[in-house]
């Protein structure tokens, strides 16, 4: 794989583990709605934008609600998310080797934005859900990020862990690296993965952190 110069990554099982958070916010939905869905459940279709997960479980009626319950829950307890090992040492030393980095998540603007400002490197695009595009497993998120970032996909690598991720990257015809320590299995044999991000620089001919 040839050096890029713009690397995408999800959020969620790729930069931060946020299992811990996600579950206890879950719980909340379902404590104030006093509906009964198991966690896992929930959990085996996060990668996708929050209603697209409501529809597939038969509750888009408490869709906005829900939604709302889930982003406050999660944003008190930031405390349970935490970064993966070498995620800082990595970002680092692409932003010192000059590769452009973005992030393409299903998590919420607010959410997103707080939880960038731990890190110490600058992203050069951000997209989360919004009205006008389709989230993931559509392209349009991975497209308006190359767009924004002026970087062509074949100049472009996206870092994920679900098949939504892969689903997206193929529709955005850009090259895909599966995360292993992420939440969901390879979407397929061949599919190349990393057992660790520490491992991306060397993939994308940067020097290791």
């Amino acid at each position: 794989m040839s050096q890029k110069k713009l690397v995408l990554f999800d959020l969620d099982g790729v930069i931060l583990n946020s299992k811990m958070n996600m579950e206890y916010s879950w719980g909340q939905v379902c404590s104030q709605l006093k509906i009964n869905v198991d966690f896992e459940e929930y959990f085996s279709k996060i990668g996708r934008p929050f209603f697209d997960i409501m529809t597939m479980l038969g509750l888009q009626e408490y869709a906005s609600r829900a939604e709302s319950i889930f982003r406050v829950s999660s944003m008190s307890s930031l405390h349970l998310v935490s970064f993966y090992d070498g995620v800082r040492e990595t970002l680092s030393a692409l932003e010192q080797a000059g590769i452009g980095m973005g992030v393409v998540t299903s998590k919420d603007r607010m959410r997103t934005n707080a939880i960038l400002a731990m890190l110490p490197v600058d992203f050069t695009t951000v997209q989360t859900p919004g009205d006008k595009f389709r989230g993931k497993p559509a392209p349009d998120h991975l497209l308006l990020a190359m767009a924004e970032s002026q970087i062509d996909p074949a100049d472009t690598i996206y870092i994920g862990d679900m098949d939504s991720d892969f689903e997206a990257a193929q529709r955005a015809g850009i090259d895909y690296l599966h995360a292993q320590w992420g939440y969901g299995a390879a979407p397929k044999d061949g599919i190349p993965a990393l057992s660790s991000i520490k491992e991306l620089a060397d993939w994308i001919g940067v020097r290791h952190p």
